[in-house]
């Protein structure tokens, strides 16, 4: 819906940066074909200009904000940037229970981890250790 309300030409206006009270070229020989980044140059700045001379719209104004891209004119007038929900204390003591269990198992596995490190470290230098002797003996 937003789309239908910007209107563009199906073909863009060419930048030029010469002066335009020079002469024209001499034919449509000497005229070269634009590149697609020119006509894309081209479109960003007619659309530029197009948005520079057209009033405020509300609407992008809002949208701006949002992202976060726009200063707040008034704050009040906004209300609050996050909304303010309503937490029961019954569901703050149930996640902090649970986080409690998460911790509580997270060290235990480090502590498995930690152990079964320490077990192929030591097998390592076991192997080690025999493969030495045979190579000795």
């Amino acid at each position: 819906m937003r789309d239908q309300d910007v209107t563009t030409p199906t073909t863009p206006e060419q930048m030029t940066f010469v002066d335009e009270s020079a002469t024209p070229p001499a034919g449509p020989a000497d005229v070269a074909e634009p590149t697609p980044e020119e006509l894309q140059a081209a479109e960003l700045s007619r659309a530029a200009r197009e948005a520079v001379r057209q009033p405020a719209d509300p609407r992008i104004d809002r949208q701006l904000a949002r992202m976060g891209l726009a200063d707040d004119e008034d704050p009040a007038q906004n209300g609050p940037r996050t909304a303010a929900r309503a937490v029961r204390a019954e569901d703050v003591d149930r996640i902090e229970e649970e986080l409690a269990a998460s911790r509580a198992t997270l060290a235990v596995v480090e502590r498995r981890v930690n152990l079964v490190t320490w077990v192929v470290t030591l097998e390592g230098v076991a192997v080690a250790i025999l493969a030495l002797l045979l190579l000795l003996r």
